[in-house]
């Protein structure tokens, strides 16, 4: 955990973008434990292994969105474009809004391809339905968060820094 939290930082180049990305793991498990229980699934080996694929989705679905609302944030720094708050949330606006469609479309390809897994009968499907439950479960919560949750922490986040270089600047 703690060389995923370095690497992490490393190739987000901060502390906040780097528990931005962390705060979508927990998200997308609860996601999972939700599906496991409405699937009536206790914990097993199946099952881990569903929690560990879905941890690492829903860390891949975050870096995206930090790493495009970033750039956004950066273009409209660069152009004099962040006079005010509302500036701010027009550049995470357009950040995210560029990335609804291929997150969508990720966490799609993935559901729809494991849903039928989860209803099969037949020779190894105790198996593999464990394993799907919690990587759809935990993508459809996950998705949730990746487009809602994380845009409006990171807008909280960079309003923050904005009024606070604002108030050091007339101090």
């Amino acid at each position: 955990l703690c060389l995923i939290i370095g690497l992490l930082y490393l190739s987000m180049r901060g502390w906040a973008q780097t528990f931005l990305v962390l705060l979508s793991i927990p998200f997308a498990l609860a996601g999972s434990v939700w599906m496991l229980t409405f699937m009536h699934y206790n914990l097993s080996t199946s099952v881990w292994v569903g929690l560990i694929a879905v941890g690492g989705v829903a860390a891949q679905t975050g870096i995206v969105m930090v790493v495009y609302l970033d750039e956004a944030y950066q273009r409209y720094h660069q152009e004099g474009r962040l006079l005010s708050r509302a500036d701010i949330e027009a550049a995470v606006l357009e950040g995210a809004a560029s990335r609804v469609r291929p997150l969508i479309m990720t966490v799609a390809t993935t559901v729809l391809g494991l849903l039928p897994l989860l209803w099969e009968s037949g020779v190894g499907t105790d198996i593999t339905a464990r394993t799907a439950a919690p990587v759809v479960g935990g993508l459809l919560s996950c998705i949730v968060l990746t487009l809602l949750v994380l845009p409006a922490a990171y807008t909280f986040w960079r309003q923050h820094q904005w009024q606070a270089a604002s108030t050091k600047g007339k101090g």
